[in-house]
C-alpha cells in the first residue's frame, strides 16, 4: 500500500520545512499543495523533498483538500493523510490516524482533540464553543458514523475508496463538514482516534469568526443542494398552506362583515406565491439532482 501525506499550505514558510521532514518519516511520499502563498512556502517544501503542486492564487482550505485528493487519486495512493501545515499537528500522530486505514476497519480517519473526556492541548476556550457547535450540526447528518467528537479536525486519513469517491465542492472550510457528510452519505466507514495540537504557534490566519460562517455557510448549500425537497420543497409547502389558510380567513371575514382585510390579504397572496415559487424551486433542484446522480 502506498501511503501518501498531503499538507495544503499557505504561507507557511516557518514551519512547513520541519513539518514536511517529520511526515516523511512515515509514509512513502509527501506533496504539498502550495494555495497561492507569496513566501517562500514552495521552496523550502521542494528543498525538504516534498512534492509540489502550487496554485498561482489562493484558492481556499477545500480547494487546497480537493488539490490533495486529485493527487492521491492520480499517483496510485493506497492511502492519504492530511494535516495541516501550520505545526499544530505533529507529524508523529501519522501512522495513528494512518491505523484504522492500513488494517481496513474505516475509510476516514479522523484525529480528534476531543477523546478521552477531556480536550487535549491548550485549546483556547473560543475554539472549543465554535468546533463543539459545528460538530453538534455535523452530527445531524451523521447518523451510522456518528455521533463525531471533532467534525472540524483537519488531521484525516483516507482509503483508496475515500480517495476514489470524495470530491468536495466548497473552496473555503465548509470542505471539513462536506467531506464528513458525503463520507455518511457514501456509505463509508469513519472512525476517530485521540491527537494532541500544539496551538503555540501562529495558527489559523482567518479569524474564527470567518471560519465558523464559513462551514455554516457550506451546510446550508450542501443541504439546498443535495437534498433541495427538504431544504426548499417542505418549507415552501408549509408556506403555501399558510397562506391558504389566511385566505380562507380573509373570505370567511368579508363573508361575515363586508369589509376586506387589505393588510392580511397581502400576507395571504404572498405567502402562496412565494410557497408555490419555493416548491417548484424544490421539485425542479430534485429533479436535476436525481438527473446528475445517475449520469454519476
Amino acid at each position: 500500500m502506498k501511503l501518501v501525506a498531503a499538507i495544503p499550505a499557505f504561507n507557511e514558510e516557518k514551519t512547513i520545512g520541519s513539518v514536511v521532514i517529520g511526515a516523511r518519516e512515515y509514509v512513502d511520499e509527501v506533496v504539498v499543495v502550495d494555495d497561492g502563498s507569496f513566501d517562500n512556502t514552495a521552496l523550502i517544501a521542494e528543498r525538504a523533498g516534498a512534492k509540489l503542486i502550487r496554485y498561482p492564487s489562493n484558492r481556499g482550505y477545500g480547494a487546497a483538500i480537493r488539490g490533495c485528493l486529485q493527487y492521491a487519486r492520480s499517483n496510485g495512493a493506497g492511502a492519504l493523510v492530511i494535516l495541516d501545515g501550520d505545526g499544530q499537528h505533529n507529524p508523529e500522530a501519522i501512522p495513528r490516524v494512518l491505523e484504522p486505514i492500513v488494517k481496513g476497519v474505516a475509510d476516514l480517519s479522523i484525529g480528534s482533540r476531543f477523546l478521552g473526556g477531556e480536550p487535549s492541548g491548550s485549546i483556547p476556550r473560543y475554539r472549543r464553543l465554535g468546533i463543539g457547535l459545528i460538530t453538534r450540526l455535523s452530527n445531524l447528518r451523521i447518523r451510522r458514523n456518528g455521533p463525531l467528537r471533532d467534525a472540524q479536525s483537519g488531521f484525516r486519513a483516507y482509503s483508496r475508496r475515500a480517495i476514489d469517491s470524495i470530491d468536495p465542492r466548497e473552496a473555503d472550510m465548509g470542505a471539513s463538514v462536506e467531506i464528513l457528510w458525503a463520507a455518511e452519505e457514501g456509505g463509508l466507514r469513519i472512525v476517530e482516534v485521540p491527537i494532541t495540537v500544539d496551538y503555540d504557534g501562529e495558527g489559523s490566519r482567518k479569524g474564527a469568526i470567518h471560519h465558523g460562517l464559513s462551514v455554516l455557510g457550506s451546510m446550508f448549500r450542501y443541504v439546498e443542494t443535495e437534498r433541495p425537497l427538504t431544504f426548499l420543497g417542505i418549507p415552501g409547502f408549509g408556506l403555501f398552506l399558510l397562506g391558504l389558510g389566511f385566505g380562507v380567513y380573509v373570505i370567511d371575514s368579508y363573508n361575515r362583515t363586508l369589509e376586506l382585510p387589505v393588510g392580511l390579504s397581502l400576507v395571504a397572496v404572498l405567502s402562496m406565491v412565494l410557497g408555490t415559487v419555493l416548491g417548484f424551486t424544490g421539485l425542479v433542484l430534485h429533479a436535476l439532482t436525481s438527473a446528475n446522480q445517475r449520469y454519476r
